[in-house]
C-alpha cells in the first residue's frame, strides 16, 4: 500500500540524480503548451479593448479563430506526445540516468500515429464529460490518469486498453491521488511569491517524479491482483 511519504521522498530522492535534466523536461512541455494557449488567449483580448470598425473585428475575429485552431492543433499533435515523453523519461530516472532526448520517445520508431491516436481519443472522451459539467470531467480525468505512462511503457497498447487499465488501476484510488495533488499546493502558492521560479526549478519536477512513483505502486498492484500480464508493458522500470 502506498503512502504520500513513501512517495515523496522516492521521488525527492530521484529528483536529486537528475535535477538538471527533470527541470529541463519540465520547462519544455510547460513552454510548448504554454505557447497555443498564450497565443489564443492574446487574440482573445484584442477583441475586448475599445469600439472598432466592423473590418477590424472581422479580422481580429479571423485571427483569434485561427490562433484557436493552431492551439488545439499544437495540443493533438505535440503537446499530448510531450505527455507520453514526459511520463517515459520520469519512469526511466528512477532506474538509470535519463536523458531530455526521451522526450521525443513517441516521436520514433513508428509511434507517433498510434499515440497520438490514443492520446486523442483519451482527452476527448475527457472533453465531452467536461461538457456535461466539471466535476464528470475531473472524474474522467482521475480514471484516466495512468494512460501516459501506459503508452509510455507500451506505445503498441490501443487506447481501449489504455483506458481500461487505467480506469481498473484507478479503481478507489482516485480520491487518494487527489488528495496527493492537493499536498503540493501549498508549495505553488509559494512559488507564486517566487514568480514562478521555485515551480520551475522543483515544484514541478518533484510532482512529476511523485505521480511517476503512484504509477509504479499501482502498476504493482495491478499486476499482483491480475489485472494486467507484466509482458503487456516494456518494463520501463522493473519492480
Amino acid at each position: 500500500m502506498w503512502t504520500r511519504e513513501s512517495l515523496k521522498s522516492e521521488a525527492k530522492n530521484t529528483f536529486a540524480t537528475c535535477r538538471g535534466n527533470s527541470i529541463l523536461v519540465c520547462l519544455i512541455v510547460g513552454l510548448v503548451s504554454g505557447v497555443g494557449s498564450g497565443a489564443s488567449g492574446r487574440s482573445s483580448s484584442d477583441m475586448s479593448g475599445g469600439s472598432m470598425s466592423v473590418e477590424a473585428a472581422i479580422a481580429i475575429l479571423v485571427i483569434a479563430l485561427g490562433a484557436s485552431v493552431i492551439t488545439i492543433a499544437l495540443q493533438i499533435l505535440v503537446t499530448n506526445l510531450l505527455c507520453v515523453g514526459s511520463s517515459h523519461f520520469f519512469l526511466s530516472s528512477r532506474v538509470k540516468p535519463s536523458s531530455v532526448e526521451m522526450l521525443l520517445f513517441p516521436f520514433k520508431n513508428g509511434r507517433y500515429g498510434k499515440v497520438l491516436g490514443a492520446m486523442f481519443m483519451t482527452n476527448l472522451f475527457i472533453f465531452l464529460w467536461s461538457l456535461l459539467f466539471v466535476i464528470p470531467g475531473i472524474y474522467k480525468a482521475y480514471q484516466y490518469r495512468m494512460v501516459p505512462y501506459l503508452l509510455a511503457e507500451n506505445p503498441e497498447m490501443g487506447y481501449k486498453r489504455a483506458i481500461e487499465l487505467s480506469k481498473a488501476m484507478m479503481d478507489g484510488e482516485k480520491m487518494n491521488a487527489f488528495v496527493l495533488d492537493l499536498s503540493f499546493l501549498g508549495w505553488y502558492i509559494l512559488s507564486i511569491c517566487t514568480c514562478g521560479i521555485l515551480a520551475i526549478v522543483y515544484v514541478s519536477p518533484y510532482q512529476e517524479h511523485t505521480n511517476a512513483g503512484l504509477y509504479i505502486a499501482l502498476r504493482e498492484k495491478a499486476v499482483n491482483s491480475g489485472l494486467v500480464n507484466p509482458a503487456e508493458l516494456y518494463a520501463v522500470v522493473q519492480g
